[in-house]
């Protein structure tokens, strides 16, 4: 990790264009083997280039993928073939769709056809599957919503259980952040939620600012991307 640039992103939700502008604004070079690109989860739904995403990140070597949320959902409905009406508000819908076209879904039963697919499905499934809980460097800690219940330190997030990290996954930081660090001996970096009132804790930040909001042992750098159509990258060194 010696010398390595970081450059983090978060909910992209299928804003491929979005993504590649930020990052190429930011100075990420995919083929230098010194930049690191972490990624805090919800890379679909919402937005309608999550094919572009998937194959992004496909590509690139030297990366860090978290699992947010939505990763949890759509593992869930590849897995079951079977349609919820949160996929429906979550966006998760327009996922399938470019998937796996429109004929794939059967409106009557809220169920999904993957006939012909089956590579497709097994690509999104290991994709998701291989992401992480968590990432740790020597300054930092990466999540996607917030830190498992009960964890203080760092060395408690190992001993964390998937079942608790998925739960953690839907936590929202403004409902957590009290101002004072979430963890005794590492700043927390999380996604999840936009920064859009940020300005709670910091009231020279105005309203519905979506930028890179930094508090006392945390950053928070969700950009609300379906709604701001940006995306943030935070640089950092460790």
């Amino acid at each position: 990790m010696e010398n390595k640039k970081i450059f983090v992103i978060s909910d992209v939700h299928g804003f491929y264009t979005e993504m590649k502008s930020a990052l190429e604004k930011s100075g990420f070079d995919k083929n230098n083997p010194d930049h690191l690109l972490v990624c805090c989860g919800d890379y679909f739904d919402r937005g309608c280039e999550n094919m572009e995403v998937l194959k992004y990140f496909e590509k690139l070597n030297h990366t860090v993928l978290l699992r947010g949320n939505h990763e949890d959902l759509l593992l869930k409905l590849l897995i079951t073939g079977q349609i919820h009406s949160h996929n429906y508000v979550n966006g998760t819908m327009q996922t399938l769709l470019e998937f796996f076209g429109r004929y794939s879904i059967n409106p009557v039963d809220d169920t999904i056809d993957f006939s012909g697919k089956t590579s497709t499905v097994n690509r999104v499934i290991e994709f998701i599957e291989d992401t992480r809980n968590y990432y740790e460097t020597d300054k930092y800690v990466f999540v996607h919503g917030w830190i498992p219940a009960g964890c203080t330190k760092s060395e408690d997030l190992i001993i964390a259980s998937d079942s608790d990290w998925e739960k953690a996954r839907w936590v929202k930081w403004t409902e957590k952040y009290t101002g004072q660090p979430p963890l005794e001996d590492k700043i927390l970096i999380c996604g999840h939620v936009p920064t859009f009132t940020a300005n709670k804790y910091d009231s020279t930040r105005e309203l519905n600012c979506s930028d890179i909001f930094t508090g006392n042992g945390l950053i928070a750098i969700d950009a609300g991307t379906y709604d701001s159509r940006r995306v943030n990258v935070l640089t950092l060194y460790d």
